[in-house]
């Protein structure tokens, strides 16, 4: 390119931002949660967006021999398998005796890719952030993994934080094999 068509864009584009309204200014905005509203274990729950893969019918499983009673098995996911986690069991330390649980949240994170069946699926949702929540008293055996929550109509919904469940639920150990040292069970 030459000098003089360098000087004309240089123009054109001065010209374009004298001509140019300004960005219109929403002095109003407000930033929002935004996330899904379910259920895990008859407890209504939100899930950030982002914080789950997808939501599945809960797949017929076949049982692993030797895991926590958490672990209904594992099932034929996209090609591949996935541990299906009873979300009863894991949170209440009860199996649910009523109607089977017909769906389930796929979850991946690294090093972790699970299923966690369902009580109830509502609806996506959002609500401005300044209304969080950070102090309401959380289910006992969900608050070790929630972060605040919302209020919707009647109920408080606790926001669900896949990270701490991750880390902290012992959801990476799933046997229930004892570990005996080989020296103990040598007869002399």
């Amino acid at each position: 390119m030459n000098a003089s068509t360098l000087m004309s864009f240089d123009q054109l584009e001065q010209g374009y931002a004298l001509q140019a309204m300004p960005a219109p200014v929403d002095e109003n905005h407000q930033m929002h949660w935004v996330g899904t509203s379910l259920s895990v274990a008859a407890v209504p729950l939100l899930l950030g967006e982002g914080e789950l893969e997808e939501i599945i019918e809960t797949p017929s499983c076949t049982p692993i021999p030797g895991t926590k009673s958490w672990v209904m098995g594992v099932a034929s996911h996209k090609g591949g398998l996935i541990p299906i986690i009873c979300g009863d069991v894991l949170f209440r330390k009860v199996p649910y005796s009523g109607r089977p649980r017909e769906y389930s949240m796929v979850v991946r994170r690294p090093g972790f890719h699970f299923a966690i069946t369902l009580s109830d699926i509502e609806r996506d949702i959002k609500f401005p952030i300044a209304q969080r929540d950070m102090e309401q008293a959380i289910d006992a055996d969900f608050s070790g993994f929630c972060l605040g929550g919302f209020q919707y109509g009647d109920k408080f919904l606790a926001v669900l934080d896949i990270d701490k469940l991750v880390a902290e639920s012992g959801l990476a150990n799933a046997s229930v094999t004892n570990r005996v040292s080989t020296e103990e069970n040598i007869d002399d």
